[in-house]
């Protein structure tokens, strides 16, 4: 896939580079066609004023033809002579022009420069281009030089020059234009074709990226899934086989004679047991909670009696001790909040906090009101989580890779649910964190 976005990307460079250059030629020869066509107008318009200028001067200066007498008679004598009156005239015209084109020089070279800029400029406006040029004017001497040699090195020129085209041959006079660079002029007969090729990529590149995002996204969770499936094997597993040792020992090993042994074998397969329920009864919930809209009810709500009680239960769930720190600066203020969603979400980060430290976990919890909002911390001392996983903490079913051993177990639910639960607060919750030094969690909701 990436060669073969690459290959487009290259292919319609190079595309787009030889249309360019397609252009830049084309505008080599309309700047050469345009300065050839202004000086042939150019001269057309002072042959013309020439002879409208001859024509009152020949009037003026000559009486008509003596009465009885008419230019057809003079023509036909002409004829009867044997000589052509229209050739004669024809002759006559072609030197006058000749002349004209050759030796006059009226009006000076600069002055008719500056008519040629003007006759030009209108011509390269009539082809669409409005580049800025300069007209030059070169004296070459033909002294010496060879006819073939001469015309070639009339011939050369770079795209942003003209040729160098006669325009006072009687004084060897030759004119040049020279252009700025074409770029602008170019890129707007180029804007539909840049345009859509821009568009084609764009297209091409969202399309990658989308199919590149799904395929991650797709391993992602199937390696999330691979992830459940095992935790939740050995979960399930572990009170079945407890209970199941726990009933073959009453039965093959005499237990049911001695009424402590009974009473401890059938302890431990009641407590397997509600663990078993409650995993999945867990499932379940967060199953439910998938297909449903999680309803929030506020009330008002003592923070300090929905800590005290996380507190209390959790001392009595734990099989080693945990040292509690509470600081409540919030004093017997109550907050709106809805008390079951907010006493599960917090029990969550206490119960991580206690699962992810070591033999001897320290939580800190700390309510107080900052920058106007009621700012919830739960800190431990646990073995931390890793700046790359610390976004992804939140996402269902996400665990914290550490290869084949898991020596926590858990299916990666409990922090997206406390997620869910401050977003539908209108709050947020973050994570601070350093691996072996602990980590902090800290939930903004608004007052």
């Amino acid at each position: 896939m990436c060669v073969c976005i690459l290959s487009i990307y290259l292919f319609q460079g190079y595309w787009l580079y030889n249309s360019y250059h397609i252009q830049l030629d084309q505008f080599g020869k309309d700047i050469n066609e345009s300065l050839r066509t202004a000086i042939f107008n150019k001269q057309f318009a002072d042959v013309r004023r020439y002879f409208r200028r001859y024509g009152r001067e020949r009037d003026s200066l000559h009486d008509m033809p003596p009465p009885g007498e008419d230019w057809h008679h003079l023509t036909d004598t002409s004829t009867r002579n044997g000589e052509g009156p229209n050739r004669k005239f024809a002759d006559t015209l072609a030197r006058q022009i000749s002349d004209f084109i050759l030796l006059n020089n009226e009006y000076g070279d600069s002055i008719k420069l500056v008519k040629l800029d003007s006759v030009y400029s209108s011509e390269l406006h009539n082809r669409q281009i409005t580049t800025d040029f300069e007209l030059d004017t070169f004296h070459i001497s033909f002294n010496g030089l060879a006819r073939d040699g001469f015309r070639d090195s009339l011939r050369r020129r770079s795209p942003l020059k003209t040729s160098k085209i006669p325009f006072n041959p009687a004084s060897n006079l030759f004119v040049q234009a020279v252009f700025k660079s074409p770029l602008q002029y170019i890129l707007a007969k180029m804007i539909w074709t840049l345009a859509g090729t821009l568009l084609l990529l764009v297209l091409v590149t969202i399309c990658f990226i989308y199919m590149l995002r799904t395929i991650l996204k797709q391993k992602k969770l199937s390696e999330i899934k691979n992830d459940f499936i095992n935790n939740m094997t050995h979960e399930l597993k572990t009170p079945i086989a407890t209970v199941y040792a726990a009933v073959e020992a009453m039965q093959n090993f005499n237990a049911l004679n001695d009424q402590k042994k009974t009473q401890n074998y059938l302890d431990i397969s009641k407590q397997e047991l509600q663990r078993l329920s409650d995993l999945v009864e867990k499932v379940l919930h967060i199953a439910s909670e998938e297909n449903e809209e999680i309803e929030i009810y506020r009330e008002e709500t003592d923070l300090n009696d929905v800590i005290d009680t996380i507190i209390t239960n959790h001392q009595l769930k734990t099989n080693r001790p945990v040292q509690f720190r509470y600081d409540n600066l919030l004093g017997d203020r109550q907050v709106f909040v809805d008390k079951t969603h907010i006493s599960n979400a917090i029990s969550n980060l206490v119960d991580n906090a206690i699962k992810y430290s070591g033999e001897h976990p320290a939580v800190s919890i700390r309510c107080s009101i900052e920058n106007g909002t009621l700012t919830i911390r739960v800190k431990d001392n646990g073995i931390g989580i890793p700046k790359m996983y610390q976004e992804n903490i939140f996402d269902a079913f996400f665990r914290v890779p550490t290869g084949n051993l898991h020596n926590v177990k858990g299916f990666g639910l409990g922090l997206s649910y406390v997620k869910k639960i401050i977003m539908l607060h209108g709050g947020t919750i973050t994570v601070t964190s350093e691996q072996e030094k602990g980590s902090e969690f800290i939930i903004h909701l608004p007052l």
